[in-house]
């Protein structure tokens, strides 16, 4: 959800750092409430007599955008370490409550996720102490720059001991899940520390409705919603383990949906009925992939139109929707392939010598999620013995 209406603002080793929409909503709201609160901020740092450069609201902007930026340096913390040690970041995204990395694939030895956890808040409080140190060396500097550093660098140490708390999947409850990874297991750690998250944001949101405090209730929210998808995710990907992603063919096994680039727009529907699939994977006369074309897809075409285009014309005006992977591919690794190039749908191939691969399936959403739900019954049964080797083929 993160990716919808965020504007990609640079690129740091080739991942893009995006602002979300709400950014827009809390960067001008930061600024107000620290302009209205500057004089108070001042007489902390000792610096309410003396003369500004600049007025309240001005530099409530500035701070309110060093806050993100400081933000962004933590995220690239976490990016750095976790590329270090194998790990693939698709985005960062700054938004309403901070900001978000989004992992592809993290470290899987526990050490190297405990440390790409705990990176991110060192960063931040080794900032707030850079900071701390400008601040008591800038008594003759104006007034309001020191209060700007006074106020970034109590931020950041803040930020820093904040994301520690054990409240998964935030940086503490990560690094929390390490540890206990490192004893139990994967999966058992990942369900105690979600577990430990949920408690966290219980707690969250009973402060910040007693303290009308917005911001920790969104973030209560986060915490909770981040630990129950992280601990769906840890189950899928355990259930997924030991699998090709050719075990996730729907069963009985039927040819793929496929559907010629030069045929007329208006044979997608019936060819559709045929196959009884709403989405369509098209391929060129040679059988190379081309998109993945939905019914919904025509609704952007005015009917008088279909006549005129060919589904390899709609096609190539939509967005790349597939990921191609061999079919001795393991599961989980299709799935990141997919979740990396941010797309929906799996094509699987067989290498045919001379010639280009052969298409042997197109994998939605709902394959995936129907063999975990299968998987998971087989290993852990209601009321019974889970049977591992059923599942496999």
């Amino acid at each position: 959800m993160f990716q919808q209406r965020s504007l990609t603002l640079f690129r740091v080793r080739g991942v893009p750092v995006r602002a979300h929409w709400t950014l827009l909503l809390i960067v001008p709201y930061l600024a107000f409430v620290l302009s209205m609160q500057f004089r108070a901020v001042a007489e902390l740092a000792g610096v309410a007599d003396q003369r500004r450069l600049l007025p309240p609201l001005i530099w409530g902007v500035i701070l309110a955008v060093g806050l993100f930026a400081s933000i962004t340096l933590h995220e690239l913390a976490h990016t750095f370490a976790a590329m270090r040690f194998g790990g693939r970041v698709r985005s960062i995204t700054l938004m309403l409550i901070g900001g978000v990395s989004q992992l592809v694939r993290a470290p899987r030895r526990p050490a190297h996720e405990a440390i790409m956890a705990a990176v991110g808040p060192a960063t931040s409080i080794l900032l707030g102490l850079i900071l701390s140190f400008a601040y008591a060396s800038s008594r003759a500097w104006p007034a309001d720059v020191r209060m700007g550093l006074f106020y970034l660098a109590a931020t950041n140490i803040t930020l820093g001991v904040f994301n520690m708390l054990p409240a998964f999947p935030m940086d503490g409850g990560r690094v929390l899940r390490a540890v206990l990874a490192a004893r139990i297991g994967r999966a058992r750690a990942t369900q105690i520390a979600a577990t430990v998250g949920k408690i966290c944001a219980v707690v969250l949101g009973v402060l910040g409705l007693w303290s009308g405090n917005l911001l920790l209730l969104l973030i209560a929210v986060f915490v909770y919603t981040g630990a129950h998808g992280e601990l769906v995710q840890e189950r899928m990907t355990s259930a997924l383990e030991g699998l090709r992603v050719a075990d996730l063919f729907p069963q009985p096994r039927r040819p793929p949906p496929l559907i010629r680039s030069d045929m007329m727009l208006t044979g997608l529907l019936p060819r559709m009925r045929e196959l009884e699939r709403l989405d369509l994977l098209v391929v060129d006369p040679a059988g190379t992939p081309v998109n993945v074309i939905g019914a919904g897809d025509l609704l952007v075409v005015p009917e008088h139109e279909r006549g005129r285009l060919t589904v390899g014309e709609l096609a190539s005006r939509l967005p790349v929707r597939f990921t191609i992977v061999p079919s001795d591919t393991s599961a989980n690794d299709a799935i990141e392939r997919a979740a990396e190039a941010g797309v929906a749908f799996v094509v699987v191939v067989e290498p045919r010598a001379g010639g280009p691969d052969e298409v042997i399936a197109l994998l939605a959403a709902e394959d995936i999620a129907r063999m975990v739900t299968l998987q998971t019954l087989a290993r852990h049964p209601p009321g019974g013995t889970a049977h591992p080797a059923s599942m496999t083929s």
